[in-house]
């Protein structure tokens, strides 16, 4: 129903929250929720270049990997603007994490 309508469905990702990744709307509109204390950018290296690479995914139209989803992941070649939003977690982590994924996506 929400693809059919172009809306897009909150992607909570690293919580507690079911995750639905599916891309349904011109636009994504994901929140990361997983930093931890003892990271220095909140997030693992590793951690921060899938979701980057999840970003660049998403804004190209290809799928993203790793992510829950209600229908299976396919490459649709529709480009969208990515909202990427590190919020909840280890709360003074997240401003370090959003500038990190913003120099790894220039």
């Amino acid at each position: 129903m929400v693809r059919e309508r172009g809306v897009a469905v909150v992607i909570a990702a690293d919580s507690r929250y079911p995750q639905i990744a599916d891309a349904t709307a011109p636009f994504v509109y994901a929140r990361i929720m997983g930093t931890k204390v003892g990271e220095a950018a909140g997030y693992t290296e590793a951690a921060l270049d899938r979701w980057a690479a999840r970003a660049r995914a998403w804004a190209s139209g290809a799928a993203a990997d790793g992510l829950d989803s209600v229908e299976p992941q396919r490459a649709d070649g529709h480009a969208r603007d990515v909202y990427l939003y590190v919020i909840s977690g280890h709360k003074v982590g997240n401003p370090a994490a959003a500038m990190s994924l913003i120099r790894r996506l220039g």
